[in-house]
């Protein structure tokens, strides 16, 4: 019985520290840094902007079934129709922060 309560707690505190360690990883500020660079080409990635053949993001992020993890999925594969970007795992996740950032 004691071994389970250990074992149940140890399993509680590393679910919340990976809890915590996702939600510090996206970052909506680099986010929208990294897609002023990479994405304002093709996307209007904000009110200002305007979009040159690819959905704005506000158009993404009111998608009612989106997430942000989809968004980052999306990111990290090859597609015809977007340029490969140079992104790591954790700039897909700060432009999918990014992104959603504008759901209302």
């Amino acid at each position: 019985m004691k071994r389970y309560s250990r074992l149940l707690d140890l399993s509680i505190a590393l679910f919340l520290l990976a809890a915590s360690s996702a939600a510090q990883a996206q970052n909506p500020e680099n986010g929208q840094r990294l897609s002023e660079r990479f994405c304002a080409g093709c996307h209007a990635i904000d009110a200002s902007s305007k979009s040159r053949g690819a959905p704005p993001f506000a158009v993404i992020a009111a998608k009612e079934k989106i997430n942000s993890e989809m968004i980052a999925s999306f990111l990290l594969l090859p597609h015809a129709t977007m340029p490969n970007s140079p992104l790591t795992h954790n700039d897909a996740e700060d432009i999918a922060a990014f992104i959603m950032g504008m759901k209302k």
